[in-house]
């Protein structure tokens, strides 16, 4: 709030989720936009709808952008398809020996992977 002269910030992007999360929604500013889009912190910071509605704050994240069941389905298959006939392939950043699978999960938590990291038996 400092930083911003009391008013708090217009858009906060919360990408830490838990308390961390619940934090930046506090000085997420009167009218202002908060995203929940991340929870690394073991879940989403739980706010509270009425303060939110009461400060004007538009609220929106991951879940918003969740299909309906049928639509999942649709999606699915139409990838599922492009797969079988190879025009989709996942991007396979680094493989590790299955021994060696505490090294593929540090790796992954370091973010020092781009694409999939895979366990290879």
């Amino acid at each position: 709030r400092e930083v911003t002269g009391g008013a708090g910030a217009d858009v906060v992007l919360d990408g830490a989720g838990g308390a961390i999360g619940r934090a930046a929604f506090e000085v997420t500013a009167g009218g202002g936009r908060f995203s929940a889009h991340g929870a690394p912190s073991g879940g989403f910071a739980v706010l509270d709808p009425a303060e939110a509605e009461k400060r004007d704050i538009t609220v929106s994240g991951i879940g918003d952008l969740q299909l309906a069941p049928e639509e999942m389905r649709q999606v699915l298959a139409r990838a599922l398809a492009e797969a079988v006939d190879g025009r989709m392939r996942p991007v396979v950043g680094r493989t590790f020996p299955l021994e060696r699978a505490a090294d593929a999960h540090a790796a992954i938590e370091a973010r020092e992977v781009i694409g999939r990291t895979l366990l290879l038996p």
